[in-house]
């Protein structure tokens, strides 16, 4: 078992075995150790919708230099994510709702699988937020399914409606997915310089990342 993997598991020992093995999926459906290197070895990260606290741990094992905040609305995994804090220092679990946040400081704000749960209107306060809180020359990076090619889509929408709608494993009721010409245009109208990198090439989901710089 490669190293990382191996910690992470070990951060969720006490979890049982459905996290465990939610954990284990994740890791093999997502590209999250791809993803990690778009973030700086040092710096204050911000995940917003952190959920069980899976992506910011990732963050925090590969660079201890890191300070990150995770925040979430659902207060089950925010417990989840809290119980991996053990004595690690600067990695923080909270319950927040990200809509009603007016005081996010940091250098990368992070959205990964976020968006999509959210109506047009509430991930437009978000977005609107995530720039104009952000330090300049800092970064929201956004992790998302693309709808193209259209059997990755598919696929990816018949897994969520399972996951979401079925199992209830993610807060939501609706799905609110947008192809890379939307979210370009919808970052770079608010002032980014945008950066999209598809990651699915070996996976069966449209994996795409959104490297969104606020520039100076």
């Amino acid at each position: 078992m490669p190293v990382l993997k191996k910690e992470i598991l070990e951060l969720y020992q006490e979890h049982g075995f459905l996290t465990h093995l939610y954990i284990k999926i994740k890791l093999k459906i997502c590209p999250f150790i791809k993803m990690e290197t778009f973030f700086p070895k040092k710096a204050k990260i911000v995940d917003l919708g952190c959920g069980n606290g899976l992506f910011p741990n990732i963050l925090k094992l590969k660079s201890p230099d890191r300070e990150i905040f995770g925040f979430d609305l659902d207060e089950k995994k925010i417990r989840a994510a809290k119980k991996t804090q053990k004595e690690r220092p600067r990695i923080t679990f909270q319950k927040r709702n990200i809509i009603e946040m007016d005081d996010l400081e940091g250098d990368v704000f992070s959205l990964i699988d976020v968006l999509y749960l959210i109506s047009p209107d509430k991930q437009e306060i978000i977005l609107k937020k995530s720039y104009s809180t952000l330090n300049e020359g800092g970064f929201l990076i956004i992790k998302e399914m693309d709808t193209k090619p259209s059997w990755k889509y598919l696929w990816n929408l018949i897994q969520e409606t399972v996951a979401v709608k079925i199992i209830g494993l993610t807060l939501g009721g609706k799905f609110y997915f947008k192809s890379r010409e939307e979210y370009l245009k919808i970052l770079t109208d608010l002032g980014f310089k945008v950066s999209p990198v598809r990651l699915d090439k070996g996976y069966w989901y449209p994996h795409i990342i959104y490297v969104c710089e606020k520039l100076l």
